[in-house]
């Protein structure tokens, strides 16, 4: 008989497949995008919120990446379809994840509000701080959820690890990058999307390790 995966239907897998390769492009646009905002010749001072567009440069550059945020959450939601198993640790993590991406996603549309604000300004200060939560639940639910995925036993294979890295990145990568010089919180956003891009090409080229029956 012709072994199949305990979790993963083929209607199913297909499907996951697709979520995977927009994850993977997202991934790869997000981390072009993050050279892009290094390289940009600034049209605004450092310290102004839409550095360094201005304009309807800023609002191109938000929807962006408020639309590659939601490539990410299509990830995650075939890591659910995928991987969790019967794991409630798993499941409940990638879902508080998802939820993070989504929060982070509107966020990234609510901020246009504060294009033409300055370093010290309330609505600076306000805006930059609100990023905090949906990272902290991105952050939490990956590494939960991987760490579900792991005892799941789902996957067999070294993929297995990355949700757990997706997540443990956020915590030592990203968010101390962030406090650091502009270009270095590019970068590790950038690595971030490609850590991403990684999880989306192993669901989209199936190149799973699955528990199988027989």
């Amino acid at each position: 008989m012709v072994a199949i995966s305990e979790t993963v239907s083929r209607p199913q897998s297909r499907q996951i497949r697709t979520w995977g390769a927009i994850g993977f492009w997202g991934g790869v646009a997000g981390a072009l995008s993050a050279a892009l905002l290094i390289l940009y010749p600034a049209e605004v001072p450092l310290e102004r919120f839409s550095y360094p567009f201005r304009g309807i440069g800023f609002t191109i550059a938000q929807m962006f990446f408020a639309i590659h945020h939601l490539t990410m959450v299509l990830v995650v939601v075939g890591l659910l379809r995928s991987a969790s198993g019967r794991s409630r640790l798993a499941a409940g993590g990638l879902i508080v994840a998802i939820v993070g991406l989504i929060l982070l996603s509107m966020l990234e549309i609510v901020v246009l509000t504060a294009a033409d604000a300055v370093v010290g300004d309330p609505l600076f200060d306000t805006m930059s701080s609100l990023f905090g939560v949906p990272m902290m639940l991105i952050a939490i639910g990956l590494v939960s959820g991987g760490i579900g995925i792991l005892r799941a036993g789902v996957w067999r294979g070294r993929e297995r690890a990355l949700p757990v890295i997706l997540g443990a990145y956020v915590i030592v990568g990203v968010i101390p990058a962030l406090f650091g010089p502009n270009w270095l919180g590019r970068v590790a956003i950038g690595i971030w999307c490609l850590l991403f891009a990684a999880q989306g090409w192993i669901l989209w080229r199936g190149s799973l390790s699955q528990s199988e029956v027989e």
